[in-house]
Parts: structure tokens; C-alpha cells; sequence
């Protein structure tokens, strides 16, 4: 079997509006009266493009902190924002006199942030917060996840921090406000199934940015599969935000979706399998959906059975991060690294360094090595 399994961030699409919502998902947990209410000059609800890019300026530090977060092996917008706003939280926490803090994650609710906001007035955060973390944090998502962890018990001197935990309650919330401001008010509610917290979010979903001739990609992707290819997507972002903007573009027709693994099937089978998470890239489970299909009953396979899976077939891995880079080197796939993702040309390096197998411009690029 010839299969060509690609990512989308970096590879079909920007990642940047998705680094945008990362930017205002952290801000509005950040600043908004629901949350932790820190002084803002900037109103969510009247958002100008100069607003946008000077809060990602300032959130990110001119998106220093998202190439640290990139270089050590994390992919998901989720996980990247959850760390942001984590070690602000953990920082600001330290300015709280008086009472013991209680970071369970049994006893944490959306009023807890309330409570923190009581206890914060008139504090501000240091935007350098979390680069010092990122500076001794572990490459690898586990990793990062247990420093944060170990991180806050000694800063905070506590013993239970587990609203720091992937998935916990404290994560639930960010990603809903990020899913929120990357879907808008309406379509969130139809896909998530949930009341939106607010009515003034449009949506980014339709503000996509291809990285190629929409006509060049559909010729490859054409040519690939007439060329006997098999042709699957293991994206980070979640299913409707990769099925939505495909269809729309037109690409969604050339790929059969059971062979589609997004960030949606990874939370399905963390939600399912909670000691084997975390599952997202650079765990490349959702790259064996794209491999084998979308069978929730082999989910367990997937998680168990992932080193050098590929190593004696034609697979390879088209995608532009040290995420998609690892998975590749996991399972035996071929890896093609694109420069067309956050840090387009400056990623070559990197790349290089972990032995990636080619390195291409662009995606259209790879007809040169495939056919």
C-alpha cells in the first residue's frame, strides 16, 4: 500500500488566524469580567485587525513564545494557548496573600476564576511569564504537561495542582473559549452542542488562507491517487474546523473522510482512554486514523501499537512541524517537512537537525519526490 498522509496547519492552510484566536482565547481569560478581569485597554467586543494583531503582539511577544512552544514538540493550538495562560495564572496566583490555594481540579469551576479575579485587582501580568517556563520545560507534550504541573506545586507551594492537568477542568474552559472565537456565537453552539458564553463572536472559520494554488493542489492531489496513492489527513485542528474550510475551498471531495483523524477523535479517545493520554501530535495516533480509518473500536490498537508501524510500507508523512516531524520518526514513515508553516524557511533548520527525509517549499513540491 502507497499511502501520502498530510498535515493541514502549515501544509494546505495558515496557521495564522489560528494563532490569532490562540492569542484572543488567552487575552479574554486573561481580561474579560467572566473570567479572571485584569485591566484591558482593548474591547473584545469591538475588535479592529490592529486590536487582533497587537494582543497576538503582545500574548506571544512577537510569536517568540510560539516557536518555543513549536520547537518542543507541541502542535495543538489547545495545548499551546492552556500553556500560556496557564503559567500566567500560576504567576499572578503568587501575588495572593492570606488564604491556602486550592488548585484541585475536583473542586474547580468557572466561579473559581471569579474568586481569583477578587483576589487579583489591580495585578498585572508579566509577558515574559511564559518564556521563562518554556526555557526549562521538556520537549514532548507529556513532558511539558508534568512540568507545568511540577511547576506550579513549587511556586505555589501546594501539593494538588491538578486544574494544570490536560484535559481538566480549567482546560475545558480555554478551549471552549477558543472554539468559540474561532467558530462564532452561532455555528459553536450547533456543532459543540453547548450555550455559547457570548453573542459577539463571528467566527475566523471563514477567513481561511490557502498556502498554494487551490487548482495546483487539486491536480496533486488527483495525480497522487491516480498514481495509486491513498490519501488521508491528521490534522491538529478539530474536525469541523477541517471539514468546514475544505469543503468550502473545494479539496474535502479528493479524500474519503474515514481517513480524516483530527483533534476531535484524539479528546474521543483520551475522553475514553484517560491513562494513555496525552494523544495528539507528537503521539501519532491521529496519523493512524489517517492511515486506517476512523473505527473508534480500534482506537485502543492505535494507542498500543504505534512504534515502526510503517517502517516496511511506502507511507509518508507530508507535514511542517517537529510534531509531525516525531510521528514520522515513531511509526517508520517517510517524513516531508513544508516551509510554509510558522516559521516558513527559518524551520529548515530545525528540520534538518531530526534527520527529516525531504525538505520542500511548499506542498505542490512534493510531486517532485512522490511522482
Amino acid at each position: 500500500m502507497k499511502q501520502v498522509l498530510f498535515d493541514v496547519d502549515g501544509v494546505f492552510l495558515s496557521e495564522e488566524r489560528c494563532f490569532d484566536v490562540s492569542a484572543l482565547t488567552v487575552y479574554e481569560l486573561l481580561h474579560s469580567q467572566s473570567f479572571l478581569n485584569l485591566k484591558s485597554s482593548i474591547s473584545l467586543e469591538n475588535l479592529t485587525e490592529n486590536d487582533i494583531q497587537q494582543i497576538r503582539k503582545d500574548m506571544f511577544i512577537d510569536d517568540k513564545i510560539l516557536n518555543q512552544l513549536k520547537s518542543l514538540g507541541l502542535n495543538s493550538n489547545w495545548d499551546m494557548l492552556f500553556i500560556v495562560i496557564s503559567t500566567h495564572l500560576i504567576e499572578l496566583l503568587k501575588k495572593v496573600e492570606g488564604s491556602k490555594l486550592d488548585l484541585s481540579n475536583d473542586n474547580f469551576s468557572e466561579a473559581t476564576l471569579k474568586d481569583y479575579a477578587n483576589k487579583l485587582n489591580g495585578a498585572q501580568i508579566n509577558i515574559e511569564t511564559p518564556l521563562q517556563f518554556l526555557s526549562k520545560a521538556t520537549s514532548g507534550k507529556e513532558n511539558i504537561y508534568h512540568d507545568l504541573i511540577a511547576f506550579a506545586k513549587e511556586e505555589l507551594n501546594v501539593e494538588d495542582a491538578s486544574i494544570f492537568e490536560l484535559k481538566s477542568k480549567f482546560w475545558d474552559i480555554a478551549q471552549e473559549v477558543y472554539q468559540e472565537w474561532y467558530l462564532g456565537t452561532e455555528l459553536y453552539e450547533e456543532v459543540e452542542h453547548k450555550t455559547a458564553r457570548t453573542t459577539y463572536k463571528n467566527g475566523y472559520i471563514k477567513e481561511e488562507v490557502v498556502l498554494a494554488d487551490i487548482d495546483k493542489v487539486t491536480q496533486l492531489l488527483e495525480d497522487l491517487k491516480q498514481a495509486g496513492y491513498q490519501i488521508g489527513i491528521a490534522t491538529g485542528r478539530p474536525r469541523t474546523e477541517t471539514l468546514v474550510p475544505f469543503e468550502t475551498i473545494g479539496w474535502l471531495k479528493q479524500f474519503d473522510e474515514f481517513h480524516i483523524g483530527t483533534a476531535s477523535e484524539v479528546l474521543n479517545a483520551e475522553t475514553t482512554y484517560p491513562e494513555h493520554k496525552p494523544l495528539g501530535k507528537p503521539n501519532p495516533f491521529s496519523y493512524l486514523i489517517a492511515n486506517s480509518g476512523n473505527d473508534s473500536e480500534k482506537y485502543l490498537t492505535y494507542i498500543q501499537n504505534q512504534k515502526m508501524i510503517f517502517e516496511n510500507e511506502n507511507i509518508y508523512i507530508v507535514g511542517d512541524s517537529l510534531a509531525d516531524l516525531l510521528s514520522a520518526k515513531k511509526t517508520g514513515a517517510t517524513f516531508i517537512g513544508t516551509l510554509t508553516g510558522l516559521k516558513g524557511q527559518a524551520a529548515k533548520a530545525e528540520l534538518e537537525s531530526y534527520d527529516a527525509d525531504y525538505i520542500v517549499n511548499n506542498v505542490l513540491d512534493i510531486r517532485n519526490i512522490l511522482l
